[in-house]
This record gives structure tokens, sequence and C-alpha cells, in this order.
């Protein structure tokens, strides 16, 4: 198995520096201008990766100080909902079923707890080149089993999930093919009213013609037959106002009113006579024209209630849907996570490789301070020809991913740099002439 141990100082473009100048840089950071160490390590701290089927790599800490766990839900038995309404041969208690039942409702959760697995995004961390350092490396407590189980759990957890969500993927098309199976009753019975209607006003459509066929016929002899008798004394009424008018103009009458009069209560009883005849001849088409309309009312009334048990029917459908959606979103955030945890890692090619990540453990006064891989920042000459020099506190950053392990650090470490003096100094020196403030002696770092 191929064994990487990454670079605890790299330039901006994450190149390793020099052995000796990685340990300058790194001694220059932690200690600063002025403050002195009486202890500091190089540790190593192994990771295992390991390539997953879908692609990526599974990254296990080999030290078990770190581990991964998930929070997953325990669904209802679905199966057990649907083989209950399959069951159900009445429509109304199906639905009625479907209406009562908490879709969207876990019966809990649950914790999957995987040892060793890390989830954290290492960033640009697994980027680093290799370096030969003097790492004391951290002490293994992964085995091959524990990786064999571990892979093994985690690929278990992900088909769990998948399989629960193709199966609320067909609960889905299960109850919408129930609702659609009871929706098409639904339009055929509609179907089938609004055919019977229409049947039935098409009829008494055809009765209304043929009656007002037959009253029209009716009316015009009647009209016209009791036109002819009423008008008759009209031309005797006008020759008597004509009269009257003659006598007015001789003056020996002063007016024509009463005459007129005559004439006008004479057409009045005709116009009443002849609206009798009219409105004789409209009952029977009212009567028609009213069950007409009854028709139209109840054919409306009754194919909106039928709408609306078809609207029901679908907002049923889409409340159910809209629930199991919210359930099986919360289980692709769940899956997600678990085939989140392969990591893409550019430096290998091989299925299994053992990574080592550096750190420098350094003793300052009373506290340990952890130095994780950093990006050097390059030559900073000084100013005025170098007798302003630039703070080596200025020196480097941190490579983004490294501060997980500074903070989850708490192991004793024994010092193992002063055994690579030579090293270090020559790095100082190089740092010096870059414009850094810093030791040239390694010695003037460590208390005496």
């Amino acid at each position: 198995m191929k064994s990487i141990n990454l670079s605890l100082v790299v330039d901006e473009n994450f190149n390793p520096l020099p052995t000796y100048k990685q340990l300058a840089i790194s001694i220059a950071k932690v200690a600063g201008k002025n403050n002195k160490i009486s202890l500091a390590s190089l540790v190593g701290w192994p990771l295992l990766a390991v390539k997953s089927e879908a692609g990526g790599y599974y990254i296990f800490d080999e030290t078990g100080k770190f581990s991964t766990s998930i929070n997953s839900l325990i669904l209802q038995d679905y199966n057990k909902i649907i083989s209950m309404i399959e069951k159900t041969s009445d429509e109304s208690q199906v639905l009625e079923l479907m209406n009562s039942i908490r879709w969207d409702e876990v019966r809990g959760s649950s914790t999957i707890h995987f040892d060793f697995v890390m989830d954290q995004e290492f960033k640009n961390l697994l980027k680093l080149g290799s370096s030969q350092l003097p790492l004391q490396i951290l002490d293994r407590k992964l085995k091959d089993i524990d990786v064999q189980f571990l892979i093994s759990d985690i690929q278990g957890a992900v088909n769990k999930i998948i399989s629960e969500i193709d199966l609320i993927e067909k609960i889905k098309e299960k109850i919408s093919e129930i609702i659609a199976i009871i929706k098409g009753k639904r339009v055929e019975k509609r179907r089938q009213i609004e055919s019977e209607y229409d049947a039935k006003i098409m009829a008494k459509n055809e009765e209304l013609k043929k009656v007002v066929n037959s009253e029209k016929t009716k009316v015009e002899e009647e009209i016209k037959q009791y036109s002819s008798q009423l008008y008759s004394k009209l031309p005797d009424i006008e020759v008597l106002i004509a009269k009257a008018e003659l006598d007015k103009e001789a003056g020996f009458i002063d007016s024509t009113s009463s005459v007129n009069s005559i004439k006008e209560k004479y057409l009045n009883e005709i116009s009443e006579k002849l609206n009798e005849i009219k409105e004789k001849h409209k009952i029977e088409i009212r009567r028609l024209r009213s069950e007409l309309n009854e028709l139209n009312s109840m054919k409306q009334k009754d194919l909106n209630k039928i709408n609306e048990e078809i609207k029901k029917l679908d907002e049923l459908q889409q409340s159910i849907i809209s629930k199991l959606n919210n359930v099986e979103n919360s289980e692709k955030v769940i899956l997600d996570k678990l085939q989140k945890l392969p990591k893409f890692i550019s430096i290998l090619v091989e299925d299994r490789a053992e990574i080592v990540v550096p750190l420098l453990i350094a003793q300052i006064d009373s506290r340990k301070v952890i130095l994780p891989p950093q990006i050097y920042k390059g030559g900073k000459k000084g100013f005025f020809g170098g007798i302003f020099r630039k703070d080596p506190s200025e020196i480097s950053e941190d490579v983004e991913g490294g501060e997980i392990f500074v903070n989850s650090f708490d192991l004793t470490v024994q010092d193992n740099l002063r055994n690579y003096k030579d090293l270090i100094e020559k790095g100082l020196q190089e740092l010096y002439e870059e414009g850094w403030s810093v030791r040239r002696s390694l010695d003037e770092y460590y208390i005496r």
C-alpha cells in the first residue's frame, strides 16, 4: 500500500518547499519574534483513503479520533398501509382511510454511527504534494477488517435509503392509481348525468317548439277573427269624430273631447281583448319553458356536485403526494450525506493509500501550540535594505482543512526537532536573506 506524507509547508501553487525550509518556516511561525519553546515535534496523523465503487475515496482516521454520525428516519410501514387500502372494497371507506392516514409521519429517528470515518471537508489539504519529513507517526488503531465492515455498513445504509426512496415513489404511484380509478368512475358518472339531462332537455325543447308553432297558428286565427269584429265599429266612431270636429270648426261646440274619449275607450277595450287572447296562448309555453329551465338548473347542480367530488379527489392526491415528497426529501438529504462521504483526492490514482497529515507541536510557556500545514507567502525583502524586517508571524497561512486536526489533537509527544539542527538553521538563514525577522540559530528558539 502506498503511503504519502503530505507537506507541512508549500508555495502558493501547493508545491512542496525543500525539507529544510519547511522546518524553518514552521519553527519561525510558531515562535514568532520573541517566544521560546521548550519542546517541538513533528507528528504525522495517518489517514487511510480507500476508493469507493461510486468514485472518490472514503477517508478513515487510523487513530480513531474521528467518527461520523448521521441521523436517519424510521419510516412507517407504507406497504401495510397500501395493503389495507387495497383490501377495502367500499369506495367511501377507501377515501376515509386516505384522509385519516398521516402520510408524512415517521415512527422516529435513529443515528447511524461510523467509527474511524471522516466526513469533514478537507478543501485544499488533500491537494498538497508529498515530502520526506521526519514525522512521528501517531498510533494506528484501524484494522483491515474494520475497513471492510465500515464500507459494507456505509453501502448498506445507502442501499437502505435508496430502497426506502424507491418505496415512497411506488407508494405515490399506487395512490395516484387508486385515486385515478375512483376519479374515472366520477368522470363516467358525470358523462352519464350529462347525457341523461341532455336527452331530456332536447325532448323538452322539441315539445316547446311544437307547442310554439301550434300556438302561433291558433293565435293568428283568433287575432284575425277578433280584430275584424272589434275594429268594425271604428269607421263609425271616426265619422262621429269628424263631424264633431266640423261642429267645433263652425263654433257649434267648444270641444271634441267627449267623442275622442269614445275612440280611446273603444281602442283600450280592443287592446285588452287582444292581450287576453295573446296571454291565453302563452300559458303552455311558459309552463314548458319553466320545466326546461328547471332541467338545466338540475343538470348544472348535479354536475357541480360531481365536479366538486373530482376536485376533492385531486386535492386529496396532491396532499398525499406533497406529504410523501416531504418524507422523500428528508430521505434524500440523508442519502446525500452518505453519498458525499467519498472525497475527491487529486494526488491519488491508487485504490488504497495512506495519507499522513503533518503537524508541528510546540510547547510555549504553559501553552501547547499546534501548527497545521501552511502556505508560504514567499520572500519579502525588508524595508531600507533589510533594516526593517517582516514579522515571522506573517510568514505563512493555514491550508484549508488542516484546522480539523488541530482542534482534535490531545496527545503527548516527545521533542524530535533538535536532531535536525543543521537543516533547520540552513532554512533560517535563507529566510533571513529573504527579509524575515528570524533567529538564525535553533538554540535561540529553545529555552536553555
